[in-house]
């Protein structure tokens, strides 16, 4: 029994946290300099119009995150023009509690809010532009399909240029996180990892514990598909701006 909760435990961890967290450093490398390819190909405000999508994404996931975990917003603004005195693109300034948990925890989840407001952004317009891939991930989920069934859209390349195009401007302004977003995450850390520890072994106690790792499994492997998708368009659009 203790070798099962220690395993739970890890696997909790290393999929929850360990997992989201690699392809978020991945993806700020990335598009980070992209974003500084842009700027001095483009201007300064070059950023602003390839990745206008991804920065009011990004801005509102850590607004609806914030919320959700009782901060209070001292001021936010979506997006903005940069200027040598305020160069970020938008903002959401919050305080907390420090002697809350919750609130505490909550840094972890806000600081890195924009990586999965703009997967579930992409993800919905995937729903809207190629439903039948759509479906499959979803069913994914549900364990009534698997990623092996995806298939390109042969019928359906306008569509599909369209997710592409978007699927680029979100990577390009959502996916870079600031330092201020590590920073803030990292106060965050530890309360989530001690309420990830106390579901992993609550779960381990129940009888449902293994429908309920597989799913989380599932879950993530979507998140997985979803994150190289991302990787890929951002290594693609970070190459095409270093032509010129």
């Amino acid at each position: 029994m203790l070798t099962t909760i220690l395993i739970n435990i890890g696997l909790v961890l290393g999929l929850v946290i360990g997992v989201p967290f690699l392809f978020i450093i991945l993806l700020s490398l990335i598009n980070r300099n992209t974003k500084r390819q842009i700027a001095t190909t483009f201007g300064i405000n070059g950023q602003l119009y390839f990745g206008f999508l991804g920065i009011m994404i990004h801005e509102t996931s850590h607004l609806v995150a914030a919320i959700i975990f009782g901060h209070k917003i001292d001021g936010w603004r979506l997006i903005k023009f940069p200027s040598a005195e305020a160069p970020t693109l938008g903002y959401v300034h919050h305080t907390w509690r420090q002697n809350s948990l919750y609130q505490n925890m909550g840094n972890l989840f806000i600081g890195v809010a924009p990586i999965f407001g703009c997967c579930l952004a992409i993800l919905f317009s995937c729903r809207l532009l190629l439903p039948e891939i759509y479906q499959t991930i979803t069913h994914t989920i549900t364990g009534t399909a698997s990623l092996g069934s995806l298939s390109l859209p042969v019928n359906h390349w306008g569509s599909a240029l369209l997710f592409i195009i978007i699927a680029a401007n979100i990577c390009i302004g959502g996916f870079d996180l600031s330092r201020s977003d590590f920073q803030n995450a990292e106060q965050g850390v530890w309360q989530a990892a001690f309420w990830l520890v106390l579901i992993a072994i609550v779960m381990s106690l129940l009888p449902f514990q293994l429908g309920f790792f597989n799913w989380l499994k599932q879950v993530i492997s979507v998140l997985v598909v979803i994150s190289l998708f991302n990787i890929l368009i951002s290594i693609i659009v970070n190459l095409l701006f270093r032509i010129r």
